[in-house]
């Protein structure tokens, strides 16, 4: 099979389809948090997101997984090196393994504590979201493959599945009364059919992952060191994109962490329009560090159009807030719209963070990133004790700061850069 590096240079043209298919994906989202708000009351539709958000952290090996196999089979497709696929799935499909098992410990570990720290019904709800996370880690080697291999077509569209599998199976099983496990069984069918799906485009290199023996082409501990920083960087920035529910949960009611959940459907709409410029951005800068050239050009497209659309999209969220969750979600709901500037507050410095993220992790440069993110996250948990007197405070303590972290990063990024030029 003929690797294909023709037509995948255009950022633009990468990003707008990948746009046109995310968007089909966030569509789905998007009717699902609406037609399951509207199906439940509030405090299970609040049970419903915050099992959602354990979910995300629990998945956070998923995406770390996803941009480490993305990065090699991207340096191995500009290297021409189309027999070490195969190889190096095979590596990360042990790696996927023993994560896999370690969160299975973890969780079943703390399970009565995090039931009891969310106040969640039961602790049924926490063993669901880890069934969800371990199918994730399987559904990232099919996905970061694809994105390695700049075959952006169906990379977008196992996120359709995942996203129409989930709202089409919730909408049938709370209908039959299975409330939020309905849910949960949704989302783990919906990643399985899209895992059937992207092995319909790599199942070739993966039935040869398993019974060919051949070199990797990873260095053990190049390989190690790259994990590790991308641990800490994608870890922190995947536990601040879906922590903030959790930081509402656990200090105000179901109520508000209800009302809360349908501005944050709202105002993460900043935040989404710019998935598939970071999609399109990691494998893209991967080959161009790797062949020598500058990849600064396409850090400045990403900024301009995700960022610059994060932004504009968040103005029109908060201008027409009491618009669209009338619209959306209903009387009940309009209480939400007082948290709408927070919350955009909060999301779009957290758009421009991990824009920045993927660039300096496809140009394996994380150690000031991985600092900075650390901190970020230690300040809020620790702001967060002093400053949770309103649901607007938290979130916007916390978007200051994202905003601080992001100027530091983009300093030191330029700073690093000027050294380079002069040497």
């Amino acid at each position: 099979m003929k690797l294909r590096n023709k037509e995948t240079n255009s950022f633009e043209r990468n990003s707008i389809l990948l746009f046109a298919l995310m968007m089909g994906a966030n569509v789905c989202n998007y009717l699902f948090q609406i037609i399951v708000g509207n199906l439940m009351e509030i405090e299970s539709y609040a049970q419903v997101n915050t099992v959602i958000a354990i979910v995300s952290v629990l998945s956070i090996p998923t995406t770390i997984i996803t941009m480490i196999c993305a990065r090699y089979i991207a340096l191995n497709v500009s290297m021409e090196h189309e027999a070490r696929l195969a190889a190096v799935i095979r590596v990360l499909f042990r790696f996927t393994i023993t994560v896999a098992l370690i969160l299975v410990a973890g969780v079943l570990l703390l399970l009565n504590r995090i039931t009891s720290i969310f106040t969640l019904h039961s602790k049924w709800y926490v063993v669901g979201a880890l069934a969800i996370a371990i199918l994730n880690l399987f559904f990232s080697i099919t996905a970061g493959t694809l994105q390695g291999m700049k075959r952006f077509f169906p990379y977008g569209v196992q996120s359709i599945i995942v996203a129409l599998g989930k709202l089409i199976f919730s909408v049938i099983l709370i209908w039959v009364g299975w409330s939020v496990y309905g849910v949960i069984a949704a989302v783990w069918l919906g990643i399985l059919l899209a895992i059937v799906y992207g092995l319909c485009h790599v199942g070739h290199y993966v039935k040869e992952a398993i019974y060919s023996r051949g070199a990797s082409g990873i260095e053990a501990r190049e390989f190690i060191k790259y994990a590790v920083g991308t641990i800490v960087a994608q870890g922190c920035v995947v536990a601040l994109t879906s922590g903030d529910i959790l930081l509402v949960k656990a200090y105000f009611s179901d109520t508000e962490a209800g009302l809360y959940s349908s501005a944050m459907v709202i105002g993460k709409i900043a935040m989404y329009v710019s998935t598939a410029i970071v999609a399109t951005l990691f494998p893209m800068v991967v080959e161009k560090h790797q062949k020598g050239e500058d990849a600064m050009p396409l850090l400045k497209k990403a900024m301009l159009y995700g960022g610059g659309v994060s932004a504009i999209c968040a103005i029109g969220m908060v201008t027409l807030g009491r618009f669209v969750i009338g619209i959306l979600f209903g009387e009940r709901y309009l209480s939400a719209i007082a948290f709408l500037p927070a919350v955009c507050m909060y999301v779009v410095p957290l758009t421009f963070v991990t824009i920045l993220m993927n660039y300096i992790l496809a140009v394996g440069k994380v150690k000031v990133f991985d600092v900075t993110m650390a901190f970020s996250v230690a300040a809020i948990i620790g702001l967060s004790l002093c400053f949770h007197s309103s649901v607007q405070q938290l979130m916007t303590m916390c978007g200051c700061i994202l905003w601080l972290v992001f100027f530091v990063n983009l300093i030191c990024l330029y700073l690093g850069r000027k050294r380079n030029d002069k040497v």
